[in-house]
């Protein structure tokens, strides 16, 4: 059993709100929403992968404090949760903190993760408003220890491209384990991406551009770190940039085989119906791989 450890992917809505007077402001709803289902559904529905999903609010007081605790899981996913939410401890903020004589010291669960991939994790991060760098740079993603062991460095500053028209994907890689099998024709357009630059020892598995004269940054991308693995997304697997690739057909299959390749296994690739490669306003060549699964062999 393969066990992933998603942080974020939750949220909750309010509203709406009514003014009734200059003193009376009332919130008539209050909503959950799991916007990672898809994405969760997606991964289990093979019974050989099992989701443990935390919100945002429970990594912040619940996301393992020790290696040995984070090593129970085989790949962690990072979705829209700023890396303040992992730095920070509610024991930071209690009366007893402020009044007591105790020195506090905790974790720094930053340097757990990135310790986690070297001996031998796998690492997701998916892009977001809080992710990266993120809007406004309220990601703070750049220059973390999780940054380090990833494929690529993020921005220093507000690293968002809104494509409200559509980005423009184009599939670099398919021999990988990650793209193989998929049929990549008719991907969605995508809504916006973090831009970051791809480290040299990466693998850039798919390209995003906002526009024909656009420069290209890096959508998919892999790296090996220590003994394990890492990837990143740079758009979201959620609202609202990826609203519409949570629709396209081959979204849970893309996610399986980025997990199962994280976590060490070589996913053997569904075979794709003919058709065209991913590239929007142009057609691509197609080339068909076959890989046989086997565990534990490591492909780049």
């Amino acid at each position: 059993m393969i066990r992933v450890l998603y942080a974020g992917g939750a949220g909750a809505m309010f509203g709406p709100l009514f003014a009734l007077s200059p003193f009376a402001l009332e919130v008539k709803g209050l909503q959950f929403h799991n916007w990672a289902r898809p994405f969760i559904e997606g991964l289990e529905r093979g019974g050989d992968i099992q989701v443990t999903q935390m919100p945002s609010w429970e990594v912040y007081s619940s996301f393992p404090r020790e290696l040995a605790e984070l090593k129970k899981y085989n790949v962690v996913v990072i979705e829209e949760v700023e890396a303040d939410i992992f730095y920070f401890y509610p024991e930071f903020y209690t009366p007893d903190a402020w009044t007591s004589s105790k020195i506090i010291v905790l974790p720094n669960r930053l340097e757990l993760i990135r310790q986690f991939v070297q001996e031998g994790g796998g690492l997701l991060m998916v892009g977001g408003w809080l992710s990266f760098q993120g809007r406004f740079g309220h990601g703070v993603w750049h220059g973390t220890p999780v940054e380090e062991a990833l494929p690529v460095v993020f921005q220093s500053t507000d690293d968002r491209v809104e494509t409200p028209q559509g980005a423009m994907v184009e599939v670099r890689d398919r021999a990988h384990p990650v793209m193989g099998g998929i049929a990549w024709e008719d991907f969605p357009p995508l809504l916006g991406y973090n831009r970051a630059t791809a480290r040299p020892d990466a693998r850039v598995l798919a390209t995003v551009r906002a526009g024909p004269q656009a420069p290209e940054d890096p959508l998919v991308a892999v790296r090996e770190y220590g003994r394990g693995r890492t990837m990143v997304f740079a758009s979201d697997t959620t609202p609202h940039w990826g609203v519409n690739f949570m629709k396209w057909p081959g979204y849970q299959q893309f996610w399986r085989q980025s997990v199962l390749w994280l976590s060490g296994e070589s996913p053997a690739p569904q075979e794709a119906a003919p058709g065209r490669e991913a590239q929007a306003g142009r057609r691509v060549p197609r080339r068909r791989t076959s890989r046989t699964r086997q565990r534990q062999s490591r492909h780049r």
